[in-house]
């Protein structure tokens, strides 16, 4: 029988590991069978298995574990110990602990990872790419610039041929003068118009000019306010009418009131005993 040397059996152990490891197609998810605990849901940054936690659970690699305190801690000998968020020493209960506040550097006060996808990273901007980063002491976003000298919108009426530039701006040139645009503000009136320097201005009068029955106008609703129910906002117009008051919870003046029917007036002609009628019109007394 064939003896197989030391050097024959190192060689296909070297073939075996390259066959069974070296072979992208074979590659699988690294989510794959990590349920987080049954409390939480993986995700990955291409690499590594990263549970996102429910709510009183924080995560330890691929589980996640209680928030507090951890028994048998392997540096406490078994022993019952406190963990504390924010003392500069990652437990096994956190992803990290940088012992400061900043939420943005990598480690939140949560001592959870800033970020763990791009996708958690995005900032609206479609002239720079977002990335989540291994940094020290955690995970963090960057930003930097991108498709520079490609087109985009900045959301501005007033520019147009907008292209982003080298600092991740997306940049235009102003519009014609008088070109059609909304500021996005209610009170100053619309439609709004560019002014030839890229900005949009109004041009349209309010649509609550201070006045009778109103007293303003409110952006956050993009209603007219109404004033108190002592403003006048239609005075009488004769012996048989009545003076209209606002009524403090419309901005219009209410319909006009005329004195009740058979309330005494005056025609003017020197005969007393005139009435209204109800309707504004004061009846001659015509017995004199």
């Amino acid at each position: 029988m064939a003896r197989r040397t030391p050097a024959t059996a190192g060689f296909l152990l070297a073939a075996t590991l390259l066959a069974s490891g070296c072979d992208d197609a074979t590659s699988v998810n690294p989510c794959e069978g990590v349920d987080c605990s049954g409390h939480g849901v993986c995700h990955s940054d291409g690499f590594w298995p990263l549970c996102s936690c429910d709510p009183g659970w924080v995560p330890s690699g691929r589980w996640c574990v209680p928030g507090g305190d951890v028994v048998e801690d392997i540096e406490a000998d078994t022993a019952e110990v406190s963990r504390t968020c924010g003392d500069g020493v990652v437990d096994l209960t956190e992803e990290c602990d940088d012992g400061n506040a900043d939420d943005t550097d990598g480690c939140t006060v949560r001592c959870t990872f800033s970020c763990h996808l791009a996708a958690d990273c995005e900032d609206g901007n479609e002239c720079t790419e977002d990335l989540c980063l291994t940094v020290e002491g955690g995970r963090a976003c960057s930003s930097g610039p991108t498709r520079v000298g490609e087109s985009c919108d900045d959301g501005n009426d007033c520019t147009t041929d907008e292209t982003c530039n080298d600092v991740g701006e997306c940049i235009g040139d102003p519009a014609p003068a008088d070109t059609l645009c909304d500021d996005g503000l209610y009170c100053n009136g619309s439609p709004d118009v560019c002014d030839s320097s890229g900005r949009c201005v109004p041009m349209s009068m309010p649509p609550c000019p201070v006045g009778g029955c109103v007293g303003g106008c409110d952006e956050a609703t993009d209603t007219c306010l109404p004033v108190g129910t002592d403003v006048v906002c239609r005075p009488a117009a004769g012996p048989c009418d009545v003076e209209d008051h606002c009524d403090g919870e419309s901005a219009s003046c209410p319909a006009d009131e005329f004195a009740p029917a058979g309330t005494a007036c005056d025609d003017g002609t020197g005969c007393t005993g005139d009435q209204c009628d109800g309707a504004g019109t004061c009846i001659p007394n015509t017995s004199c």
